[in-house]
């Protein structure tokens, strides 16, 4: 009896994974329109910062750059340094963008989309986070989907309509999204996430917190449920999602990841990673609850026409699994030889079709406050935070910490910059704020000189943020605090200093109980 019960187990399992991606057409049209609209306001947000992150004089110079990515990094904007064509490909952006909501020729839309997203994913590379990766791979895969069979300008012209599609690159569509999340889970079953405190960490404004996840921070309770709730819906949501059978489940696992990244959105300052995975999750929701008999995406057997009319189909079938495999591989070497070094050919097939891997969102957290300040003394004597719109400088502890940049990109550019691989655009960036400080200013308020610091203070055996003691202006714990470790580093300079000068460690040793 037992052993018969197996392979209808087994028989049944497979048949949930192949219900798993089947993608109804309503839904995959709701992803083109959610896509196009995520481009359209990326355009609009980049255009903020425009002549500093995509001028030749701004804080990413072409060369610095060139020299900084990885072979196989490729670029539309690297043709041409003119302000004139990089505010073309924002436009274009915007237009693959519009183009896409309207649902007019679809897959060529997704196709253009994804080379503009590609293209200036690379032009402005130290400003981007995960989202910025998965955006490209969901285009990439989605190019693949029949995106245009609903709510579109392409449906209007076909006879017959398929409410259901299954295919290789519905199932390639399907496991992108889904170990995005079982990656970022695994990775976190360490450190402060077993033990509740890592999102009270996170939240912190001197992290990556918004004022709201300031505010959520203050209660210990909340931020533990936060923790182990999120390592449980990352782990189990996907694998529920997959297995099992039931399409109304389903959907209401997609509400619940939607509304995830709803609250990921309010509390954090993770830029359009959360508007991504919306859009992500909205391609997988059941729009019917009852099993419609999908479009499979195959040639019979016995089809009747010239062998070339078959050749698109089976070109788009190799390169689909062609892509799998380098994604694959993109996804082996990040778990588990991350500080390995991947061989020129394997990083360059990852380059080119841009599908690296780099799930491992918030995997080390820790009890530590952080913050960056420009300290730029001015022709007039003033002395001002560059990085702040010009706020007066006030020592090294600026109030909201991280919060209190500009945007997501500058957040994202200041947090990675003490990485030692980040180095050789520490120079380049200080050197672009100037420039575009000074072409916005008078003569009297020019830049003399600038200085970037980072700073981080380590709590050491505190349980989530709110429980850190107080700090003075300068950084320093007003209570008595053995365990607290102040570090701050020079990151970069303009006018250039030498290599390393300026660096600064210290270390705060309390040696008596306080009153």
């Amino acid at each position: 009896m037992a052993s018969s019960s197996l392979p209808f187990g087994i028989a049944r399992l497979f048949a949930n994974v192949r219900s798993a991606t089947q993608l109804d057409s309503e839904s995959i049209a709701a992803f083109r329109i959610a896509a196009g609209c995520v481009l359209v306001a990326d355009a609009l947000l980049r255009s903020r910062d425009f002549w500093l992150f995509f001028s030749p004089e701004g804080i990413f110079p072409l060369n610095t750059l060139q020299a900084y990515l990885e072979p196989g990094c490729w670029s539309l904007n690297f043709l041409n340094e003119g302000l004139w064509w990089q505010g073309t490909m924002l436009a274009a952006e915007a237009a693959a963008g519009l183009s896409l909501i309207a649902g007019y020729f679809s897959s060529v839309s997704c196709f253009v989309a994804w080379i503009v997203w590609t293209s200036i994913l690379r032009r402005t590379e130290p400003a981007a986070n995960a989202g910025d990766y998965w955006m490209a791979c969901l285009l990439y895969w989605g190019m693949f989907l029949p995106l245009g069979d609903m709510f579109s300008i392409d449906s209007l012209s076909k006879k017959k309509k398929e409410y259901a599609t299954i295919s290789l690159a519905s199932a390639a569509f399907l496991t992108q999204v889904l170990v995005v999340y079982l990656y970022a889970g695994i990775s976190k079953l360490q450190g402060d996430w077993l033990n509740g405190s890592a999102v009270g960490y996170v939240l912190s404004v001197h992290d990556h917190g918004t004022w709201v996840g300031e505010f959520l921070n203050t209660s210990r309770i909340a931020t533990s449920f936060l923790t182990a709730s999120t390592l449980l819906l990352e782990i189990v949501g996907p694998l529920l999602f997959l297995f099992c059978g039931n399409r109304s489940m389903r959907r209401y696992i997609a509400f619940f990841f939607i509304l995830f990244h709803i609250g990921i959105w309010i509390t954090l300052s993770v830029g359009m990673f959360s508007p991504i995975g919306i859009t992500a999750w909205i391609a997988l929701i059941p729009w019917r609850t009852n099993r419609v008999e999908p479009y499979v995406e195959k040639l019979e057997h016995n089809q009747r026409g010239w062998p070339l009319f078959r050749c698109p189909e089976r070109v788009k079938t190799c390169i689909v699994i062609t892509s799998l495999f380098v994604a694959g591989l993109s996804l082996f070497y990040n778990i588990f030889l991350y500080e390995g070094k991947r061989s020129h050919w394997v990083t360059l097939a990852i380059n080119a079709l841009t599908l690296e891997q780099p799930w491992g969102v918030f995997e080390r957290v820790g009890p530590q406050e952080q913050w960056v300040t420009g300290k730029a003394t001015l022709k007039d004597a003033s002395v001002v935070d560059l990085l702040r719109q010009g706020r007066s400088f006030q020592a090294v502890r600026p109030p909201g910490g991280f919060s209190s940049l500009p945007n997501h990109r500058w957040h994202k550019i200041f947090w990675e910059l003490p990485k030692t691989r980040r180095s050789p655009l520490r120079e380049p960036i200080a050197a672009g704020l100037v420039a575009d400080w000074n072409r916005r200013h008078s003569n009297s308020k020019r830049v003399q000189n600038l200085e970037i610091y980072f700073t981080q203070v380590i709590h050491k055996d505190k349980g989530t943020a709110h429980e850190f003691p107080r700090l003075n202006q300068e950084g320093i714990a007003q209570d008595f605090a053995p365990d607290t470790v102040l570090r701050q580093w020079l990151l970069a300079s303009w006018p250039q200093r030498g290599v390393g000068s300026g660096n600064l460690d210290r270390f705060l040793e309390e040696t008596r109980s306080a009153p």
